[in-house]
C-alpha cells in the first residue's frame, strides 16, 4: 500500500460537485486500484504511472489532473510534453478529462481524441481548474455530455426566442378578457416567469409548470386556475420574498387574479389555452438574448398601449449605444444609478455579463457591483406597482443562467432584485423625494421632460421644506429637477450620461440650469437624435455626457465631442423596423476613441456628422442656447439628412396643388376600380415548401476589399432595401458565382427584403439567391414570388439578430395558386402580381404628392 495513501484518509474524500476529489499528490495506478479508489481491472503498463489528483464516481474516473511546476509548464513544448507523458494513464483509467495545470493556466484535454476542449463559441477553453471555484463543477457536467470521439467542442446551448409565442400568447389574453392591453402584457410576463423557473428548475413538485398542466386531466379548468392562484402564486412569492419596503415582488395579477389575490374563474378556459400554448412550445430553459432584451419593446413595436408604457421605454438601440459609451465606467465597486429606471434597461445592459460583477460563495450572492432603480410608476391607484415589478421579472430574466446553476438560493437573488429595483410612490415627488450628494460613480437614464404638471412638484418641495434647499436652481419642467437631482447625485469625478430634450438646450429659461450644469460638470459630449426616436414624442433629444468636476473652480479645457445622428437603426415611425442605417454605432465608436484621446482625436476625425467644439461655445451661449446643429452649415445638414430642403411656394400656387391633388385622387380611384374588376372572386391555393420549388446554391461571400480590388461592371447585392449594388465587380472572375434572371433574399441588413434580377450580378454574404428548379421552371412566375415571399419573411419576424438564414428559409411554406385540377396556376400567379404591382404604384404616387404637400412652405 503506498506510504501517502495510508497517511490520507481517503474513506470521506472532499466533494466537487457530485464527484469524489482525490488529491493524492503522486500516487501508482496500481496503489489506486488495490486501496479501491479506481475499478480493480488490469491497466497494464500504465499501472507503474503516477497520477496527481482524480474526479471518481463508484470508481470510475472523470477526470485526471495533472499539477505541473510554473517553471515546467512555460512553453509550448513543456505543455505539450506534460499531455503526452499523462494522457495514455487517463485512457488506461478510461477517463473523459484530462487537465494539465499550474494552478495559473490550465489545459483541457478530450481524452478520446487527445485534442484540446473547445468552449460555445468553438475557442479553446481557458477557464483555471480551480477546486474552489463552484462554477466549475458545472463546466464539467457540460463538457461530459459533449464530448466524444469525434467532437472536442462544449455544445452551444439550445436557444429558443419564444418573441411569436409572446405575441400570440399577449392577443389571446387582450381579446379574450377585454382587459387593457397593458393589463395584457403584464398578465403574460406573469405566466411566462411561472413557465421559465419550472423549466429552470426552480419551481419543483406540485409548483412545477408541468405538474400543474397535468392536473387539467383530473381537474376543471376552475379548479386549475384555483391552485395556481392559491398554491403556486404564493410559492413563487415565498421563494422571491417582497421587499419590505415597497412590497412588491417579481410577479402580479392583472387578468386571472383578482385584487383579493383569488382566481377570476370567468377566465379559467382562457388560462388552459395559454397554459397550452406554453406546453405545446416546449422548454424555455435556454432563452435567446435577443429576447430578453427585447421582450417588453417587442411589444410596444405592435403599437400596445403606447400611451401608458411609452414614457418607460427607451428604444434598445440607444441602451445600448449609451452603454457601450460608458463601458470604461462600468467596473467592480462602483454604483450605478438610474433615477427614472422603467423597466431597468439601463441598468441591465451595463450588468448584462453579469458572470463578472456577481459571485456565489456557499449558497451567498456577493454583487461586485450595485445597480440602484427608482421609479415612480403609473398614476393611478395599484398602477404605480407595475413598473418596478416589470424591471424585477426582466432582472430575473436577465440573470436566469446564474439562476439556473443556482436554483436553492432565491431569496439571494430576490434580494439583489429588491435591492436593484426601488418603487418611489410615498410622495408624488417620487424619486425626487429622497435626493443624495455624491452618491453615485455613473448615472445612466432617460429622465421624464414634461411642463404640465411641474408646478405641482414645486408646489410639493415648497412644502417639505429641507428639499427646497437641494432643488435650488428652479428650472422649468420636470427635467431640470431631474438634472438637479442627478448632478447633485453624481460623485466627484462620477459620470452622467443622460437623455436629455431639446428644451434644456434651446429655451431660454433654462439658462440657469445650464449654467449650473458648467459650474458643476465638464461636458463630455452632446449627441444629436432624430425625431422621433422615442415610442411618445417627436421631440429633438441629446445625449448629454457629463462629469463631476473635483472643484467647481475646475475650467474645462478639452473640447466637447459632437456629433449628429440621422438613423438610430430602426424606423422610428409605430413599426419600429430594423433598417440598416445606424448612426449610433459610429457615434459610440467616435466617442470611446475621442475619450481616450481627447486632444490628438481632431487629428484623425474624419467624418461630417462629427465635429469638436471649443468649451468656449458652450461657456459664451449659457443665457441663449446649446443648440449644436448650428455649428453645421445649411448644406451639411442637407447633405446629412439631417433637414429636408423645403420649398416655397404661393398661397395659389398651393391652391393649385391642392386641385391637382383632387384630380390625382380620381384618377386613383378609377385605376383602383378597374383593378377590383379584374381581381378574382376566389383562388384556390396550396402551400409548397420553398426547397421544393427552388434550388438554394452556397455563395462565395464578398468582401469590400475584393470588390474594391476587381472593379467592373457587374453588380454586387448586399442587403440593402432597394435594389441598390454595394458595388461592381468584373466578369468571369475565379471562384466568384454569378447568377442571371433569379430571386434574392436580404438574409441580414434590411432582413426580408426579396428582389427579382433580371440582369447577371453576384451578392455577398448578407443576400442569397433563390433559384427556380428546372421542373417549376414554366410554372413558377418570379413577380408572384416576390411579392408573397417577401410578405412571408415579414410575418416571421426575422431582424439583424434573428438572421433570415439559408436553413430557416428553406423550410418556410409559401401559398401558390392552384386551378381546378390541383395544378399550379401561371396565369392566377401573374394576375396577383400585377394587381399588387398596381396597388403598389398607386400608393407610391399618392405618398409622393402627400409628402411634397405637407412640405411645402407658404409664402403669402
Amino acid at each position: 500500500m503506498s506510504e501517502e495513501l495510508l497517511q490520507r484518509d481517503l474513506k470521506n474524500p472532499p466533494k466537487f460537485g457530485r464527484w469524489d476529489f482525490y488529491n493524492i499528490g503522486a500516487t501508482t495506478v496500481k496503489a489506486l486500484k488495490e486501496y479501491g479508489i479506481i475499478r480493480n481491472v488490469n491497466y497494464g503498463n500504465e499501472e507503474k504511472k503516477k497520477v496527481d489528483a482524480l474526479l471518481v464516481q463508484k470508481k470510475n474516473v472523470i477526470a485526471v489532473i495533472e499539477y505541473k511546476k510554473p517553471s515546467e509548464f512555460k512553453t509550448t513544448a513543456q505543455k505539450n510534453k506534460a499531455i503526452k507523458q499523462e494522457i495514455e494513464v487517463a485512457r488506461k483509467l478510461k477517463a473523459h478529462i484530462f487537465i494539465a495545470t499550474d494552478t495559473k493556466e490550465t489545459i483541457w484535454i478530450n481524452v478520446l481524441t487527445g485534442n484540446r476542449i473547445k468552449d460555445e463559441s468553438n475557442k479553446e477553453l481557458k477557464v483555471n481548474f480551480d477546486t474552489k471555484d463552484e462554477k466549475l463543477p458545472n463546466l464539467f457536467e457540460k463538457i461530459i455530455i459533449s464530448i466524444n470521439e469525434t467532437n472536442d467542442q462544449i455544445k452551444p446551448k439550445e436557444l429558443v426566442n419564444p418573441t411569436d409565442l409572446a405575441r400570440n400568447i399577449w392577443q389571446d389574453i387582450w381579446v379574450a378578457s377585454g382587459e387593457s392591453p397593458t393589463n395584457a402584457l403584464y398578465t403574460f410576463v406573469e405566466l411566462f416567469i411561472f413557465k421559465y423557473l419550472s423549466d429552470l428548475g426552480v419551481l419543483k413538485g406540485n409548483f412545477n409548470f408541468y405538474s400543474l398542466f397535468n392536473s387539467f386531466n383530473e381537474n376543471s379548468d376552475d379548479e386549475v386556475l384555483g391552485i395556481y392562484a392559491k398554491s403556486i402564486r404564493p410559492q413563487i412569492k415565498k421563494l422571491f420574498p417582497e421587499s419590505l419596503i415597497d412590497k412588491t415582488t417579481i410577479i402580479n395579477g392583472s387578468v386571472f387574479i383578482n385584487h383579493e389575490g383569488l382566481a377570476d374563474n370567468r377566465f379559467s378556459l382562457l388560462f388552459k389555452k395559454v397554459l397550452t400554448k406554453f406546453y405545446d412550445y416546449g422548454k424555455l430553459e435556454y432563452v435567446d438574448y435577443d429576447f430578453k432584451s427585447k421582450l417588453f419593446e417587442s411589444f410596444l413595436k405592435e403599437s400596445i398601449s403606447v400611451k401608458n408604457l411609452g414614457q418607460f421605454f427607451t428604444p434598445l438601440k440607444v441602451v445600448r449605444a449609451v452603454v457601450e459609451m460608458a463601458k470604461d465606467d462600468i467596473k467592480e465597486g462602483i454604483k450605478i444609478c438610474d433615477p427614472a429606471c422603467g423597466v431597468g434597461k439601463f441598468l441591465l445592459e451595463a450588468v448584462k455579463k453579469h458572470d463578472n460583477f456577481y459571485e456565489i460563495k456557499q449558497g451567498k450572492l456577493y454583487p461586485k457591483i450595485e445597480i440602484i432603480g427608482f421609479d415612480k410608476g403609473f398614476e393611478g391607484k395599484g398602477e404605480e406597482q407595475k413598473t418596478i415589478i416589470m424591471a424585477k421579472a426582466n432582472m430575473l430574466i436577465y440573470f436566469s443562467d446564474l439562476l439556473k446553476e443556482n436554483p436553492t438560493i432565491t431569496t439571494e437573488f430576490a434580494g439583489l432584485f429588491n435591492d436593484s429595483f426601488k418603487l418611489k410612490t410615498n410622495s408624488v415627488l417620487g424619486t425626487l423625494a429622497e435626493p443624495f450628494e455624491n452618491e453615485y460613480d455613473l448615472i445612466l437614464t432617460n429622465p421624464p421632460y414634461v411642463t404640465i404638471g411641474s408646478s405641482s412638484l414645486k408646489e410639493e418641495i415648497k412644502k417639505s421644506g429641507s428639499l427646497t434647499n437641494h432643488f435650488k436652481i428652479n428650472a422649468p419642467g420636470v427635467e431640470g429637477l431631474f438634472f438637479e437631482w442627478i448632478i447633485r447625485s453624481m460623485k466627484t469625478g462620477g459620470k452622467a450620461f443622460v437623455i436629455a430634450p431639446d428644451g434644456i438646450f434651446d429655451r431660454g429659461d433654462q439658462k440657469h440650469l445650464r449654467q449650473f450644469i458648467l459650474d458643476e460638470c465638464f461636458i463630455d459630449a452632446v449627441i444629436s437624435l432624430p425625431k422621433n426616436t422615442f415610442f411618445t414624442t417627436n421631440k429633438p433629444t441629446y445625449i448629454l455626457i457629463l462629469t463631476k468636476k473635483q472643484k467647481k473652480t475646475e475650467k474645462q479645457s478639452a473640447p466637447v465631442f459632437t456629433y449628429l445622428v440621422s438613423e438610430i437603426g430602426e424606423s422610428r415611425d409605430v413599426y419600429r423596423f430594423d433598417i440598416e442605417q445606424n448612426d449610433l454605432i459610429e457615434a459610440t465608436e467616435y466617442f470611446n476613441l475621442f475619450k481616450g484621446n481627447k486632444t490628438g482625436f481632431a487629428k484623425i476625425i474624419n467624418n461630417k456628422r462629427c465635429k469638436l467644439l471649443d468649451f468656449s461655445y458652450f461657456e459664451n451661449n449659457t443665457n441663449k442656447d446649446w443648440t449644436i446643429n448650428k455649428n453645421w452649415t445649411q448644406e451639411e445638414l442637407l447633405e446629412l439628412g439631417i433637414v429636408q430642403k423645403i420649398e416655397e411656394i404661393s398661397c395659389k400656387d398651393f391652391s393649385d396643388l391642392l386641385e391637382d391633388m383632387s384630380v390625382a385622387l380620381r384618377e386613383y380611384k378609377k385605376d383602383f376600380s378597374q383593378v377590383l374588376l379584374n381581381d378574382e372572386a376566389t383562388t384556390k391555393t396550396k402551400l409548397y415548401k420553398l426547397s421544393t420549388l427552388f434550388d438554394f446554391p452556397s455563395i462565395k461571400g464578398l468582401t469590400k476589399t475584393f470588390i474594391q480590388n476587381n472593379t467592373g461592371t457587374i453588380p454586387v447585392y448586399g442587403g440593402r432595401q432597394e435594389e441598390i449594388p454595394i458595388g461592381y465587380i468584373a466578369d468571369n472572375l475565379e471562384n466568384v458565382k454569378y447568377f442571371e434572371n433569379c430571386l434574392g433574399w436580404n438574409r441580414e441588413g434590411s432582413v426580408g427584403y426579396v428582389f427579382y434580377h433580371k440582369h447577371k450580378f453576384t451578392t455577398n454574404d448578407h443576400h442569397r439567391p433563390l433559384l427556380i428548379k428546372d421542373e417549376y421552371q414554366n410554372v413558377i412566375d418570379p413577380n408572384y414570388i416576390k411579392i408573397t415571399l417577401q410578405e412571408l419573411l415579414f410575418q416571421q419576424g426575422f431582424t439583424w439578430s434573428k438572421t433570415a438564414s439559408k436553413e430557416k428559409v428553406q423550410e418556410l411554406e409559401i401559398e401558390i395558386p392552384i386551378d381546378d385540377n390541383g395544378n399550379i396556376s401561371l396565369e392566377a400567379q401573374k394576375k396577383i402580381a400585377e394587381r399588387a404591382q398596381k396597388i403598389e404604384e398607386i400608393k407610391q404616387r399618392l405618398q409622393e404628392k402627400s409628402n411634397y404637400l405637407i412640405n411645402v412652405k407658404i409664402n403669402d
